[in-house]
């Protein structure tokens, strides 16, 4: 190729992506058929002359967040880089994102679904701007008013505008029977039957260890030792999973939240994660196929790829 042609692709190239002139106006600038124009740009691409470089949106790993969804088959994967390796950054950078998400996706007429989870309560206040959606809590209560699911439930409300449906019982109680007499209260069967109308639930991961799991910090040592012994490793809605995915039936008779099964016919289900210690409850979760979506960090991103 001579120099007049190629200072004619690079002046094409100048005129379509910095100019942001468009191909017909190219070709009838430069009298050429607009599929030659096509050419030359593409051209240009392919030899070095022009170079594209797509930056990430703000502290989203495109790379790691696209082998997420691949991976796992994921309806949306966020991979989350904080400015600092200090561990609240890393929460508030995946809360922000998880909010950010939120705020994109939902629709007026959506429900939201509402699992407790200290990590999962750091949304709020980057919430700022939500359709009119309303809120049903997914889980019972565990920990301060300020990390369990009640809060977040009314937080969202307040900006939606929306119904809510708080679930006012513990997250784990003493025996099936206790769980039974307050699944009985009128208030709490209310929102366990709201449940089946979630149109997208929002799930916290527990990793079965001390400080990362509010289920796991609601049973006394023995009990969680107990657990650990059959294998439970993950948990999320506390309903209890090995490192495999596969469900444990350890709690089921005696937590208060959603049903397996309800869960998982809920359209969108997002798990948010943060922290490394989190990482093989994360992969547990997802080869679990509990939840649909992941937000999380780069460490626990890293992690659960092969």
């Amino acid at each position: 190729m001579g120099p007049d042609e190629l200072f004619q692709r690079a002046v094409i190239a100048r005129r379509y992506y910095l100019e942001g002139r468009t191909r017909i106006q190219i070709a009838e600038e430069f009298g050429l058929s607009r599929f030659k124009v096509a050419r030359m740009l593409d051209e240009a691409v392919e030899s070095g002359m022009v170079e594209i470089k797509i930056h990430n949106p703000g502290a989203i790993d495109v790379d790691l967040s696209t082998a997420l969804q691949k991976q796992y088959g994921l309806e949306h994967a966020y991979a989350v880089a904080a400015d600092s390796t200090n561990a609240a950054d890393h929460v508030d950078a995946v809360a922000r994102a998880m909010a950010e998400l939120l705020q994109s996706i939902l629709r007026a007429g959506d429900v939201v679904g509402v699992d407790c989870g200290r990590t999962l309560t750091h949304i709020a206040p980057y919430l700022t701007s939500l359709p009119r959606c309303d809120v049903v809590q997914l889980t019972g209560m565990a920990g301060p008013i300020t990390s369990n699911g009640t809060d977040l439930v009314r937080r969202i409300s307040e900006v939606s505008g929306g119904e809510s449906w708080p679930l006012y019982a513990p997250l784990v109680v003493t025996d099936a029977r206790t769980a039974q007499s307050l699944g009985d209260n009128l208030q709490i069967r209310e929102a366990i039957e709201r449940q089946s109308s979630v149109s997208c639930a929002i799930v916290s991961v527990g990793a079965w260890s001390p400080g990362a799991s509010q289920v796991y910090e609601s049973l006394s040592p023995g009990e969680a030792a107990a657990l650990d012994r059959t294998g439970v490793c993950a948990e999320t809605c506390a309903l209890l999973l090995d490192a495999e995915g596969r469900r444990v039936p350890g709690l089921d008779e005696r937590r208060m939240g959603i049903e397996e099964p309800v869960l998982r016919k809920i359209p969108t289900r997002i798990a948010i994660a943060a922290g490394k210690e989190k990482a093989a409850a994360t992969k547990a979760v997802l080869k679990s196929g509990l939840v649909s979506s992941l937000v999380t960090d780069v460490d626990i991103a890293t992690a659960v790829l092969d």
